[in-house]
């Protein structure tokens, strides 16, 4: 990995990296000082202070995704496989509403950064009108097709009903969730990390109690976990609104903000649709995969176990996502509050700083994965043949780390700056133009199973850290309009 680089505070701002020719470059000025709560502090101090909390916040998610697994795990195969299909619905729910979030972020990156507080205080408003308004057509849309796509997937029976029971009861608590992930990616951009993270503290606990308590307290199984979620969300929903619209110093909530304001609304969605359209294709190519998965467990009349196997290697694999999220939320928070502060060096060496602690921490978790899969296995189930499929799965993703995070965060920089339909392109691109077609080939047409599929998968992730890499070095992304 290269060396990191340099502190700005200390390196004359003429050895600035502009992704040209460091030799030929006319001298840089000095870097921008940023307003609101980073200002004063060196970029290694805002890059740590805004990845702390997302990533303490990624790993209170990851714990309870984990949980609901790990419940499904311990009790019977079905529940296993409701959990591994209905938790790829949950997150493209997540997804869609996660998005408008993004849209909204970099509108108030930009405006904290320029120090335009109305604007930002406008955003926060009419991102919420956005995203509650997208999540009711998403969550009306995934109660519709719940039934058709678990089936889809080679669910039968009881697997097939109890995947529907967990997504009627998510999708009907979505706008809930909008609410929340809306709110917590504004307060975020505005440079506020600790708020939502001791908020989604108290959400998770509840969300961790209730479903223990429903699932296996009440003996409810997976539609007591399906209600722990929605029963945090709502908790989560209410303390975000009461704290924003009691805030003094930091970005703040009004009534007459949540009146649509339709130019606002506009900027917000110019960022927001090509995000939506990334994570929607993203989202619909991994659902695709599913398919796959469901494919070769109805030729090995195994469908459950299959996608058992493949949604616990998932569930392991995230572990690694986490900081790789939250170096990816700062960059974007930094990119764009200095592109806001129109200091084009600094936001790419933000997103340098991130991008190799990110890619970096993922890399040596993925030593673990290729080390020790076994026992990260058994945590989460101790059914047998799930115990022998899923280790290879770990082990094979454990090599492809430092790529995937590298096209994490640097997505994430890029996302901040505003610059999100040339990434969705290259996404969508690679998704369904070599990640399924790959592990189409490797899992049915050549015989190797799941095994194949994760062969497939792995190779896209190569290739894709390396196209977000090359984007990075050029200047595109940092062109880019809000």
């Amino acid at each position: 990995m290269p060396e990191p680089p340099p502190d700005p505070q200390r390196e004359p701002a003429a050895a600035i990296d502009t992704g040209g020719d460091a030799a030929a470059a006319p001298p840089e000025p000095a870097p921008k000082a940023l307003a609101g709560r980073l200002a004063g502090m060196s970029l290694r101090r805002q890059v740590f202070v805004l990845a702390l909390w997302p990533f303490l916040q990624q790993l209170l998610n990851w714990s309870v995704s984990f949980v609901d697994t790990a419940v499904a795990g311990h009790t019977t195969q079905a529940a296993t496989g409701a959990i591994a299909v209905g938790g790829y619905l949950n997150w493209f729910m997540g997804m869609m509403v996660m998005g408008i979030g993004t849209g909204g972020a970099a509108l108030i990156a930009r405006a904290i950064g320029g120090g335009h507080k109305r604007l930002a205080h406008a955003g926060i408003g009419q991102s919420l009108v956005l995203g509650t308004g997208a999540s009711v057509v998403v969550g009306i849309a995934v109660i519709l097709m719940a039934h058709p796509i678990a089936w889809a997937a080679g669910l039968r029976g009881e697997a097939l009903w109890l995947c529907k029971l967990y997504l009627w009861i998510t999708a009907a608590g979505l706008p809930l969730a909008a609410v929340l992930y809306v709110s917590v990616s504004c307060m975020t951009a505005a440079g506020d990390t600790k708020s939502p993270f001791f908020i989604m503290l108290g959400m998770n606990a509840v969300n961790l109690v209730a479903t223990l308590t429903f699932a296996l307290g009440l003996g409810m199984g997976v539609p007591g976990i399906a209600l722990g979620t929605v029963l945090g969300w709502a908790l989560g929903a209410a303390a975000i609104v009461t704290l924003l619209l009691k805030t003094r110093n930091g970005l703040r909530l009004h009534a007459h903000r949540l009146r649509p304001h339709w130019h606002t609304i506009q900027r917000i969605w110019r960022v927001a649709y090509p995000t939506l359209l990334d994570r929607g294709g993203h989202w619909l190519g991994n659902m695709m995969v599913i398919m796959i998965v469901g494919e070769i467990g109805r030729r090995q009349m195994q469908a459950d176990l299959i996608q058992g196997a493949h949604i616990i290697a998932i569930r392991i694999e995230a572990i690694s996502f986490l900081p790789a999220l939250a170096f990816g939320a700062a960059a974007g928070t930094l990119t764009g509050q200095y592109l806001g502060a129109h200091d084009q060096a600094m936001a790419r060496r933000a997103a340098r700083q991130c991008w190799f602690l990110g890619a970096g921490l993922m890399t040596a978790l993925g030593v673990v994965f290729v080390a020790v899969p076994e026992l990260l296995v058994r945590i989460l189930t101790d059914i047998p043949e799930l115990l022998d499929r899923s280790p290879p799965l770990v082990r094979l993703c454990g090599y492809v780390q430092f790529f995937f995070g590298s096209a994490l965060v640097l997505q994430g920089a890029m996302r901040g700056a505003g610059d999100t339909r040339g990434p969705a392109i290259l996404s969508n691109s690679l998704t369904w133009g070599l990640r399924l077609p790959l592990a189409a080939l490797f899992g049915l047409f050549l015989g190797w199973g799941l095994f194949g599929i994760w062969v497939g998968l792995c190779t896209e992730l190569f290739v894709r850290g390396c196209v977000f890499i090359a984007r990075y070095r050029g200047n595109a992304w940092l062109q880019a309009k809000v």
